[in-house]
């Protein structure tokens, strides 16, 4: 059969509504392709390397559709087709992390059949040699939301997609394409990491350099476990890892993956520059979507600086190749006591919600761990970014809590023995979880000092000793690779990250002078 469809195209998928619908794939050059669904019928012309693309006019919320598509003699016909609302699901192994693995998956399990949520995950495919040497049959088709599927579903894209589903009463179908330990510049092509991540270029370059034997190390690195994701319940690594396992385990399962090449990084691996933008990505673009949720960036600590600019170059290209301003749902980096550069990731992070449009931060203060890397409970993170997306997106009436509580700087004000940041995102007010504000140190001309601090109303108070003749105060709050966040405003949603320095000479006051993240007042 010369008519096929792009791989992302099948029975049981969901279809982007309201919007016009992308559908593309390869015919015999210059033949003639026809797609029918609710009542249109779009034609075009193969061209003369046999690929095919045309738009259909926006659709309406369906349910048990029938799309046909016909080339001569040649009919493709799928069923159960939905219209309704389509997420991509992109990043890093936090993204990918299976439901299987989730602290309320028994829970889940009981509850969980639901005819209106699909999901569809590309294949983790390292490299072309890999296409076809393996049997990908577990990935790349729909999957209902049901018990004996939903283990394969991403957990933190399944409780988005609930909460979504439940709150718009429309199907939603989630598209994964993500991959373990991957950094940004895996998922952007050559161009956009030029201008981007030379920085990042280097480094590869200079791994390179390194391997004694290219040749042995990719021979190392396809007959291993760690080039073979096709089983990923199975995987000697990504299966202990995802469980959680002790120190001692974790330190044994690097050591397995050094001596099976996997962490040299060459031409053949998943994790080299926009490897992954061409064999996963490539392969689900343009098709439609109304946003991106992405956790990614712990594997981008090596040069965490340029993460403002590598998300921003991401962000613009992908919006690009899908030609709409898709929105950008990110999930803060959770705590953690071996991520050395998260609190400048943090920050990192942050500079991209506020400096590139329709980019929001979601939360995950509050459900990190100290020695995994992998935070067992993604529910309080699916349902952040759906009170994101249901907030700004969709814009939902009464959803005025949708974002974490964030630092005030423009407001914050350090007068006579009291220091007040008030906190955007706490409407109704903050709480604290307990007696006292974790995560919070105060520096009085670089001192750690002990001081009072409380929730008063939506601002955060902190009470300096009595006369105190310091020249500097510091507020540093959550600045450690781990902490966890008790500050929350009444949706329950932890604050974010922030520091603040005031200055003698301003503390009086009613403007700050910015710096960067760390803000001098």
């Amino acid at each position: 059969m010369e008519l096929k469809l792009g791989e992302v195209f099948g029975s049981g998928m969901v279809l982007q509504r309201e919007t016009p619908v992308a559908v593309w794939g390869t015919a015999l050059p210059g033949s003639k392709v026809e797609v029918s669904l609710q009542n249109q019928n779009v034609s075009c012309t193969a061209g003369d390397d046999g690929t095919w693309s045309l738009m259909l006019a926006p659709l309406h919320t369906a349910y048990n559709q029938r799309m046909q598509v016909r080339c001569g003699e040649e009919e493709l016909v799928l069923e159960d087709v939905l219209v309704g609302e389509v997420w991509i699901a992109g990043g890093q192994s936090n993204m990918e992390f299976f439901l299987r693995y989730d602290k309320d998956r028994d829970e889940v399990l009981k509850n969980c059949t639901n005819p209106d949520i699909r999901f569809f995950d590309y294949p983790e495919i390292a490299n072309e040699a890999l296409r076809y040497g393996q049997d990908y049959s577990r990935f790349g088709f729909w999957r209902p939301c049901t018990p004996e599927h939903v283990d394969y579903y991403s957990a933190v894209a399944y409780y988005f997609a609930s909460q979504l589903q439940k709150k718009l009463k429309v199907p939603v179908g989630i598209i994964g394409c993500n991959c373990g330990g991957t950094r940004s510049m895996c998922w952007m092509d050559e161009e956009t990491l030029a201008q981007c991540g030379p920085e990042w270029m280097a480094q590869y370059k200079g791994g390179l350099a390194a391997i004694p034997d290219l040749e042995a190390a990719e021979q190392r690195y396809m007959n291993g476990p760690m080039a073979d994701k096709s089983d990923p319940f199975h995987h000697p690594f990504q299966d202990p890892m995802f469980r959680g396992p002790a120190e001692e385990e974790l330190a044994e399962i690097f050591r397995q993956m050094d001596a099976a090449g996997g962490q040299v990084v060459g031409p053949w691996h998943e994790w080299r520059p926009c490897g992954l933008y061409h064999t996963m990505l490539e392969h689900i673009m343009p098709y439609t979507a109304r946003g991106v949720i992405w956790y990614q960036g712990e594997s981008d600590e090596i040069i965490p600086h340029k993460y403002r600019d590598m998300m921003e170059g991401l962000i613009c290209l992908w919006r690009r190749k899908w030609n709409a301003e898709l929105p950008f749902l990110m999930v803060q980096l959770a705590p953690y006591g071996m991520g050395e550069a998260y609190p400048a990731l943090r920050d990192q992070q942050q500079l991209v919600c506020e400096t590139v449009k329709n980019v929001w931060l979601a939360s995950s203060s509050d459900v990190g761990h100290a020695f995994d890397v992998h935070p067992k409970e993604k529910r309080p993170i699916g349902n952040r970014l759906a009170a994101l997306a249901l907030g700004h997106v969709y814009k939902e009436a009464g959803l005025v809590l949708c974002d974490a509580p964030t630092a005030d700087r423009n407001r914050a004000s350090w007068r006579g023995c009291k220091v007040t940041v008030p906190m955007q995102g706490s409407m109704g007010g903050l709480r604290v979880n307990g007696s006292g504000v974790n995560g919070l140190k105060v520096l009085c001309d670089g001192q750690e000092t002990a001081c009072e601090a409380a929730a008063e109303g939506e601002t955060l108070v902190i009470r300096l000793p009595e006369g105190l003749a310091a020249h500097t105060v510091t507020v540093k709050f959550c600045r450690t690779p781990y902490y966890c966040c008790n500050l929350v405003n009444m949706a329950g949603t932890a604050a974010l990250p922030f520091e603040i320095c005031f200055t003698e000479q301003t503390r009086e006051a009613a403007l700050p002078v910015f710096s960067g993240f760390n803000v001098v007042m």
